[in-house]
């Protein structure tokens, strides 16, 4: 497989970023309103379209998402599908210190096929604490074709759309909160949300050797009252929380599958709107691409 990171590098000049370090900031956790709920949307299979497409936009993504990358030689694109043999879009690798963005999703699974979303450092010589992922206007006449028929598209798309995801130190944990704006029809708002690192059941149901991270819907209420994990139903957090998103490594044998990645609850049925499963998609490769690279930064120096 090689290491897909090490060529643009050699290109680049530059190095990885260090692994974050805890902070504690001492602060509190903030509270957010009730996000409003929905009738879950079973997905329903159609003509070229997989089952397990999300429902109630236009099945641009599947429920469970994988990265592979490429089995022979450097390359700086890696591919995200449900299966290796059918890839659906393409993803191109940076080191970010170039203007080019961390990292480019197109369209489709070439490299030439139109990027419709960046994730990258808000700066080019940052941390990586601030996170900017941008929607480009090729994304927009697919989420707005698809949503326009229910009445919703309100970004024009002649505009790119930018979303901060910032990291966030509290005590030990490290959180990374954004908004977005989510919903279909005329019933569109922004909601809070935030990636939170996690050993739990839902990590667990991507890959049990490994600890990873859950997107929470800060404005909701799941089943139940949270409480302790032996205890509290699945996909909620501690705090009572709808779990929607979930993202890990993979630690199996598999030697080019590198990233896991599946929907939950309101996020698995569509409700939440395409704008909202790209972001959540972007932020989560954002997150764990940077890991990935100071993983292999590190190997490297131990070597």
């Amino acid at each position: 497989m090689g290491n897909p990171a090490e060529a643009d590098f050699a290109t680049d000049g530059g190095v990885a970023p260090p692994p974050y370090s805890t902070v504690d900031t001492g602060a509190e956790r903030a509270s957010y309103p009730p996000a409003p709920s929905y009738e879950a949307i079973l997905p329903e299979a159609s003509s070229g379209t997989s089952a397990s497409g999300i429902s109630g936009v236009n099945k641009r993504f599947p429920q469970s998402i994988n990265a592979y990358f490429q089995k022979a030689g450097f390359s700086k694109t890696f591919h995200l599908g449900e299966h290796a043999d059918q890839p659906l879009f393409a993803v191109t690798m940076h080191s970010g210190l170039t203007s080019k963005p961390l990292l480019e999703l197109h369209s489709g699974p070439k490299d030439s096929d139109p990027i419709i979303a960046t994730a990258n450092n808000e700066k080019r010589w940052s941390s990586g604490r601030t996170t900017v992922v941008q929607i480009l206007p090729a994304a927009f006449s697919s989420i707005s074709g698809a949503e326009s028929a229910s009445g919703s598209g309100t970004t024009s798309a002649q505009e790119a759309e930018k979303i901060i995801m910032k990291q966030t130190n509290i005590l030990k944990n490290v959180t990374y909160p954004f908004s977005v704006e989510v919903g279909l029809g005329k019933d569109l708002h922004v909601e809070n949300f935030e990636w939170r690192s996690s050993r739990g059941g839902e990590v667990q149901g991507l890959d049990k050797y490994t600890r990873g991270h859950k997107l929470v819907r800060l404005g909701s209420e799941g089943v139940g009252q949270g409480g302790e994990r032996s205890t509290r139903a699945a996909n909620v957090t501690s705090d009572g929380k709808e779990v929607v998103a979930v993202f890990a490594q993979n630690t199996g044998w598999s030697m080019n599958k590198v990233f896991k990645f599946q929907f939950l609850e309101s996020g698995a049925t569509g409700v939440l709107g395409d704008r909202f499963a790209l972001v959540a998609l972007m932020s989560a490769l954002k997150i764990w691409y940077i890991e990935y690279l100071a993983q292999q930064s590190n190997a490297g120096a131990g070597a």
